[in-house]
């Protein structure tokens, strides 16, 4: 049976059999396949089946891209692509599905059911429900559950936008079957609605106000398949780590976390609290800098019914809502100075006190604290209670950046190239842009090279990637310029801060050039101490 299949960056999400009778694709809600992309007009295209041929014609005025070429209608080959925005649909003459029934179309959109490989091993899934404020994972227990508002749910959404039983998700091996049950504001993947859709591992969903992230469950007292509870590496920095945390997991002690941004601070809080005696309780992560001055307090401790305008309800707090579990205050350096002492009493007595309540409560919630700025500094200069950093600091973790273990930035490549390739492929870096990896000095960490390798895939001419595919992040120590290539001033930052950058950017290009530090250090006619003092306080190292 003849079939659309739809893609959405190398990965397909859709698929759809066509008939004889008339499919209609486009961004409108009234269409057989909704594309809410604003490239894509409300009613964008219509398909139909004649004589065995796929017929399309153009209803956007516009024309549509058919194998590159611009249409207004006519017959489409076997294999050509449609662009749709963002997407694209293949149509095949022949379903590739081993079992492929005619999906009927009508008040919804199903894909067909394929065949899923049988040997591979069951893998433990979880659901994380994350929102705006806050987030919490929920592991699978059984075959098949259901999420909506209501108290029947085996997953209860208490949020705006959400139906009373919104959706169904059916495990099969290790790919879902996502099911919406007629709910008023749909289950969206991407930027498509779906009625019914069979995913892969790490599928977001949007469903009302949140996300639904389907991913590996890591048993507790178990470590993920690179040993390292997903912290990629072989590098002696990595493995301390690692050993650190299973050596600090167990114990109630605070722990803060260091390391520069993109380096992958949730993922050893997460792996605190998998091997801690907590792991059956709610991990509940705060992004301290993602939530006004306004409401942190609320969040963090929550509020009685009237305790302010909008206060319609009472509402517990992160803390409350980790009780017996752990609370991962990331950012925690963006913390106003007026809730400090209230979190530290938070962490001393274990008492904390809802917005307009009368007495506080006693809860029980582990604090695991990140940061990417220095807290001493900040304690010495009266911008973060030194008592706070004391009490937070029982236990810290450094987390290395990427330049500092260049010897893993093949295996993470790897990594995110299986990660991210669509399913059934192999996708390959030619020694060249492997090359080109390896000399970009990495600022933003492990969450930069996944981009760069997710990009790549993207704009990858075949089943290799290429230096021409590559395409880097501006490092945000290279001084801007503009179209008549003079440097321009960066807003917000002080003069000497930019000649800083400027003076960091020279050294490290003469460097490249010379070779060595004392030529450098010669040409630049700068004394070696420093030329040395400098590199220190970069933290480049003579290998680097």
């Amino acid at each position: 049976m003849a079939e659309l299949v739809f893609f959405r960056r190398g990965e397909e999400v859709l698929r759809l059999a066509l008939g004889e009778e008339r499919v209609v694709l486009g961004r409108g809600e009234r269409c057989d396949v909704v594309i809410p992309d604003p490239e894509v007009s409300r009613q964008h295209l219509a398909l139909h089946l004649e004589d065995g041929r796929c017929v399309l014609q153009d209803l956007s005025g516009k024309g549509v891209l058919v194998a590159g070429q611009k249409s207004t209608g006519g017959e489409v080959p076997d294999g050509a692509d449609i662009a749709l925005g963002q997407w694209r649909a293949v149509f095949r003459k022949t379903s590739s599905g081993a079992d492929s029934d005619a999906t009927e179309l009508g008040p919804r959109t199903e894909l067909l059911e394929r065949a899923d490989a049988t040997d591979a091993p069951v893998m433990p899934a979880q659901v994380r429900l994350r929102t705006s404020s806050q987030e919490t994972t929920h592991k699978l227990q059984t075959e098949s559950f259901t999420a909506g508002k209501d108290a029947g749910n085996d997953l209860v959404l208490n949020q705006r936008f959400v139906s009373g039983r919104h959706l169904k998700v059916t495990r099969q091996h290790n790919r879902f079957l996502v099911s919406d049950q007629r709910s008023t504001n749909g289950t969206w993947l991407g930027q498509v609605r779906v009625f019914e859709a069979e995913v892969p591992f790490f599928t977001t969903l949007r469903v009302g106000e949140g996300e639904l992230i389907i991913e590996p469950a890591l048993p507790s007292g178990t470590k993920g398949p690179t040993g390292t509870y997903g912290l990629i590496g072989t590098d002696p920095s990595m493995k301390s780590l690692v050993d650190l945390i299973d050596r600090v997991a167990p114990s109630t002690a605070a722990v803060a976390v260091f390391g520069e941004s993109g380096t992958g601070k949730e993922l050893v809080a997460r792996a605190i609290h998998q091997q801690s005696n907590r792991s059956a309780a709610a991990f509940i992560p705060v992004n301290c800098a993602a939530i006004s001055r306004e409401l942190i307090e609320s969040e963090l401790f929550g509020h009685e019914k009237g305790a302010f305008t909008g206060a319609l309800n009472a509402r517990k707090g992160a803390f409350e809502e980790a009780d017996g579990g752990t609370i991962f205050l990331d950012e925690i350096g963006e913390l106003p100075l007026e809730l400090q002492a209230k979190l530290l009493r938070a962490l001393e007595s274990g008492e904390i006190k809802r917005v307009g309540a009368p007495r506080p409560i006693t809860v029980d919630a582990r604090v695991v604290a990140a940061t990417n700025r220095d807290l001493l500094a900040m304690a010495r200069e009266g911008k973060f209670r030194e008592d706070l950093y004391y009490r937070l600091c029982v236990i810290p973790l450094n987390l290395p950046p990427l330049r500092a273990r260049l010897g893993d930035l093949k295996l993470l490549t790897e990594h995110f190239l299986k990660l991210h390739a669509p399913r059934g492929q192999r996708v390959l870096l030619t020694p060249a842009a492997m090359k080109a990896i390896e000399d970009h000095a990495w600022p933003g960490n492990v969450r930069e090279l996944r981009n760069v390798i997710f990009r790549a895939l993207l704009l990858r001419k075949g089943q290799h990637i290429d230096v021409s595919d590559l395409t880097f992040d501006p490092s945000p120590d290279q001084p801007r310029q503009s179209a008549s290539g003079e440097l321009e001033c960066t807003p917000g930052q002080t003069l000497e801060a930019q000649l800083a950058r400027c003076e960091r950017l020279i050294i490290e290009s003469a460097l490249k050039r010379y070779g060595s530090r004392e030529k450098t250090a010669r040409e630049l006619d700068i004394g070696r101490s420093t030329l040395f003092k400098r590199l220190k306080e970069w933290g480049l190292q003579e290998e680097d």
